[in-house]
């Protein structure tokens, strides 16, 4: 398994792994849910749903199955793609009705991909509204739910 790095200053966060697989490859299976759909959520949190129309201004809206209760849904919004070094979206949490949630931070996202030697290095970059925000989420476990994420997409594309 790749390692991986993590470094947090205020609200922001930044991850990084490695993967053995193109930089083409890499960005297509971020931008397709025929591809997302294989690896994107936890083993016991996989997607249920997918849509994407993959272009700036674009909006992704996905679900996870939640083992412990209804659907944990998103929502996310392309606010730049220059393929294939890098993707910033805005994410949102939904409420049970579809709204975006008054009770979860939305967070900047961005995913830069960076290639050499068939291989493929993430940097993902997270950006809360505030440092609480991202302790908040940390608490829920969000650094687990993306290293499971990234184990899923390893394995993914082994077999691409």
């Amino acid at each position: 398994m790749s390692k991986q790095k993590t470094e947090q200053h205020k609200n922001k966060m930044w991850v990084s792994r490695t993967f053995n697989a193109p930089i083409e490859l890499v960005f297509e299976v971020h931008s397709d849910c025929n591809h997302l759909m294989n690896w994107y959520g936890g083993e016991d949190w996989p997607l249920t749903s997918c849509e994407i129309d993959f272009q700036v201004e674009g909006r992704w809206s996905y679900c996870f199955k939640n083992p412990e209760g209804p659907p944990n849904c998103s929502l996310a919004i392309f606010k730049e793609i220059n393929k294939p070094e890098k993707i910033v979206y805005m994410e949102h949490f939904l409420d049970e009705d579809g709204k975006i949630s008054k009770d979860l931070p939305p967070v900047l996202i961005s995913l830069e991909f960076t290639g050499e030697s068939g291989k493929t290095t993430i940097v993902s970059s997270w950006e809360y509204p505030s440092e609480s925000d991202l302790n908040l989420m940390l608490e829920m476990g969000a650094l687990e739910g993306l290293t499971a994420v990234w184990d899923r997409l390893e394995s993914y594309l082994k077999h691409q």
